[in-house]
């Protein structure tokens, strides 16, 4: 899988590269395995090469920027030829982007320290409403909350769920709410692994992330997205179970 992709991305950007018409800002976070810095300090993971894969077959130059999720939103509202990925698409967002091709499928659920000895064995939203949560700001996960009741006084919102991780070992959060997929790779970097336990999902929130464009977009650059993303689905690379196929691709 892996190396069809880079066979791609040499072959288009040989054959696009005099043809840049104009530069895409594309924004993302650090959201491994879809997205983060190797060991080279390039931005990978497997969403972030199925974007490359994409931008091979138009005629822009473009520029990733890994950003705290907050201001990789704020970034890309604030210019109408900006891309983002990989943003759930919700039922709140619909109207609000051009969904141009879907990367991953998304699960979330909470999370505790296996050590714990105070807590009763079966979970829900309304008895885990009773103790401290992490969660990541401006995300759907943090809405859900919300819209279900949890005090902001128990929630404590980070820019970046990998603190959350930190939190949650010294104990100052009682549960870590976020995507499955990231916070077992988290547990992993931290050598955490057998240490957390998954004790509720939320089906409510299984979506699939996606590369969407703003709402505002041109029209011409509408047009040669969907045009490259016609092209990538020929070569059947965005299927979500390809993203957890690997871990830390390298």
């Amino acid at each position: 899988m892996k190396s069809l992709i880079w066979a791609v991305l040499g072959i288009a950007s040989i054959s696009n590269s005099v043809l840049a018409q104009g530069e895409i800002d594309i924004y993302t976070e650090h959201f491994p395995p879809y997205q983060y810095l190797g060991r080279d300090g390039k931005i990978d993971g497997y969403a972030t090469m199925m974007v490359r894969t994409l931008m091979t077959y138009t005629n822009f130059d473009y520029q990733i920027y890994m950003l705290p999720w907050h201001r990789a939103k704020q970034q890309f509202e604030e210019s109408p030829s900006a891309l983002i990925y990989s943003i759930a698409r919700t039922e709140q967002r619909e109207r609000q982007y051009h969904w141009l091709m879907p990367l991953c499928d998304l699960k979330v659920g909470f999370y505790k320290r296996l050590d714990d000895g105070q807590w009763q064995t079966q979970f829900s939203l309304d008895n885990i409403k009773n103790y401290v949560v992490g969660v990541g700001v401006a995300q759907p996960s943090l809405q859900y909350l919300e819209s279900h009741g949890f005090k902001k006084s128990r929630l404590v919102t980070l820019s970046s769920l990998n603190q959350a991780g930190g939190l949650l070992e010294k104990g100052r959060i009682d549960f870590l709410f976020g995507a499955q997929s990231f916070v077992e790779q988290m547990s992993e970097a931290m050598g955490t692994q057998g240490k957390w336990e998954l004790v509720l999902d939320i089906p409510e929130l299984t979506a699939r992330l996606y590369l969407a464009a703003h709402v505002d977009a041109p029209s011409k650059m509408l047009s040669q997205l969907a045009e490259a993303v016609s092209e990538v689905d020929k070569l059947k690379l965005n299927t979500a179970t390809a993203c957890h196929s690997e871990k830390y691709l390298q």
